[in-house]
């Protein structure tokens, strides 16, 4: 039985047909085949996959629009004018012809490459326009490398200038005359940049062009020379001469020496003295051909044979300040010396310490010892021991020895005569002992200003089996320590300042006083010296009064009060006049203070350095209360605070 296809079977078939769709409804015909179809309406599949409307349709979709020829030249237009533009611009920027180019700005300098340290250095510099236009708003900029001082004041250091030179115009040059005086070390290179900064016309841009020009240090200005032995015994004083002459035909103002010491190596003296850390000196300004020579007085420690060198750096102040540290070298120089063991060793102690100055408290006992040795290879026969003591500040009484010696207040001398552990009168050799003893100063209300040192002499001698007598000395100074007095007094009725408030306090209600400090010296003087104080709970900082030459202060931040001394010179308060300073302050009293004196101003204490053996030197005072000794009007009660 033949049955029609259903219309859902003629659109799965149409679906999946390898020809091109054909509408089975017959709605688009015109692209319905005319040919080939039977008339039941059935499409007819090729054998093959590929049907001609197949490749129809794949030869349609493979079509490449074509270009419109107009665009091909406009774009091959675009391309030339960008390769173009790229090579006008290299060639010019390489060929260096561009208006703006700092190739054709050129800085030529004319000047010695070598110069000899602390002489006048002068150089031309010339700034060239080659450009095609002007250079407007231009300035020229130096940069002096460190050493750099100026020829008008080889005090003052040169670091950087400026200077306006307004137009170059194209073609033309401008030129610069630059002047300095370089401090360095002989060979060191130096050197000095230099710079162009300038504006063109259309343009907010800044160009600038530098230039360094090096200069190498040729020799020195100044002549150093050390004088001093190339071998010393352990323990034994010595002096060291340094001595410096200006050659240059320029003045060399600020003129510095630092010392470098090595190990072992204590100073005791220098003359001049110097003005910092024993081993930096302030020389002031040389003229040409000055000389001027410092004597350094000190003593080495070491072992046989030890090397150890002393280095002397000279050169000129940074800004004219004595700074230790100073950068700006010129010559240096250094020095070894041998350390060799001394024929007899000698090493003197005070209390335990072998410092070659020593420093007692005025009154105090000194307990004294000291240590021998043979070093010889022969015995040493009849070996004696002296030491004399001398000094205004020596109370002859207080002398005491040991070890059977004997002192003899005529001559001030204690001698000894020494025994080995076997009783006979020799050290051999490697032999080893000590004697002791102890001595005191006066009291302190017996010293001077003038007469505040103890000197000790010790001298060993004795006689090397087949040899002749040999000795050895030891010098040694015991200094009494400044005495620094410090009082410290409130006021309230009398006083440089008018005070207010009710006496005694009341709580909540102000009443101020008036705190006045005194500085005293018997010796010495003292360096860094200055005052310390806390203010008490409810007390308040108010006004200051003292000399112009005091510099007294209150830091609010820490609650302290500062007078700044400085140096306090050597008999204040007594071959003088003291140093003294006062001040006013205001006590509000708290409740919680009801019924007490109130403490007005605690922890005062001077600290200060002295000058020649940089000890430390401190006194504290008592804290002062609203209890009021020193003022006349004051009465028993006065200091308690009460109710409002």
């Amino acid at each position: 039985m033949n049955e029609e296809p259903s219309k859902v079977d003629e659109l799965d078939s149409a679906l999946y047909s390898r020809t091109r769709y054909h509408d089975p409804l017959g709605r688009h015909s015109s692209l319905a085949p005319t040919t080939g179809v039977p008339t039941d309406g059935t499409p007819v599949v090729s054998e093959k996959w590929q049907s001609p409307e197949l490749n129809e349709l794949l030869t349609h979709e493979r079509e490449v629009p074509e270009i419109n020829p107009f665009m091909k030249k406009f774009f091959a237009f675009a391309l030339f004018f960008f390769v173009a533009t790229i090579v006008v611009a290299g060639v010019i920027f390489l060929g260096g012809s561009n208006f703006i180019s700092s190739k054709n700005v050129d800085i030529s300098v004319l000047g010695p490459t070598t110069v000899a340290a602390g002489e006048i250095l002068e150089l031309g510099v010339t700034i060239k326009n080659s450009n095609n236009t002007d250079l407007e708003l231009a300035n020229f900029s130096v940069q002096y490398p460190s050493g750099s001082r100026d020829p008008a004041d080889t005090g003052r250091a040169l670091t950087f200038s400026k200077k306006d030179l307004g137009v170059i115009g194209a073609g033309d040059e401008a030129a610069e005359n630059v002047r300095m005086v370089l401090i360095g070390t002989t060979g060191e290179v130096k050197e000095v940049k230099f710079s162009v900064e300038y504006k063109v016309r259309g343009s907010n841009a800044t160009f600038h062009k530098d230039k360094i020009y090096e200069v190498t240090i040729g020799s020195a200005p100044v002549t150093i020379s050390i004088e001093g032995p190339s071998s010393v015994t352990s323990g034994d004083t010595f002096t060291t001469r340094i001595k410096l002459k200006l050659s240059s035909a320029e003045i060399l103002k600020n003129v510095m020496l630092r010392a470098e010491y090595p190990y072992g190596y204590s100073v005791d003296s220098a003359l001049p003295a110097a003005v910092a850390e024993n081993n930096v000196w302030a020389l002031g300004d040389f003229s040409p051909g000055t000389e001027k020579t410092i004597e350094i007085r000190g003593r080495l420690a070491g072992e046989n044979q030890d090397e150890r060198t002393f280095r002397f750096y000279m050169g000129v102040s940074d800004n004219g300040e004595a700074n230790p540290n100073f950068k700006s070298v010129l010559i240096a120089m250094q020095k070894t010396v041998t350390v060799e063991r001394p024929s007899i060793a000698l090493r003197t102690s005070f209390n335990g310490e072998t410092s070659g100055t020593y420093v007692a408290p005025a009154g105090g006992a000194v307990s004294a010892s000291i240590r021998f040795e043979n070093n010889l290879p022969e015995k040493l026969v009849n070996p004696r021991l002296e030491a004399v003591i001398t000094g205004a500040a020596l109370d002859k009484a207080s002398v005491r020895t040991q070890n059977d010696g004997f002192y003899n207040s005529g001559n001030n001398a204690i001698a000894w005569s020494l025994f080995n552990s076997t009783g006979a009168a020799l050290l051999s050799p490697g032999e080893e002992g000590a004697v002791n003893f102890s001595f005191a100063s006066l009291p302190e209300a017996s010293l001077s200003s003038s007469g505040r040192e103890i000197f000790i002499k010790i001298t060993l001698i004795g006689t090397p089996v087949g040899a002749n007598a040999v000795s050895v000395t030891e010098s040694r100074i015991v200094k009494i320590a400044s005495q620094v007095t410090l009082s410290s007094k409130a006021l309230h009725s009398i006083g440089p300042f008018k005070n207010t408030g009710p006496i005694p306090p009341k709580v909540e209600s102000e009443t101020t006083y008036s705190i006045v400090w005194n500085v005293g010296n018997t010796r010495e003087d003292i360096l860094d010296a200055q005052v310390t104080a806390r203010l008490g709970q409810g007390v308040s900082w108010v006004a200051v009064e003292s000399a112009a030459s005091e510099n007294i202060a209150y830091d609010l931040e820490t609650n302290t009060v500062i007078w700044d001394l400085r140096d306090l010179s050597s008999g204040s308060g007594y071959s003088t006049s003291g140093r003294e300073v006062a001040f006013q302050i205001a006590l509000t009293p708290s409740l919680s203070q009801l019924g007490i004196a109130p403490t007005l101003v605690s922890n005062i204490v001077f600290s200060g350095r002295e000058a020649e053996s940089e000890k430390t030197v401190t006194v504290s005072s008592p804290a002062l209360t609203t209890r009021l000794p020193y003022d006349p009007a004051f009465i028993q009660g006065d200091d308690i605070v009460t109710k409002k």
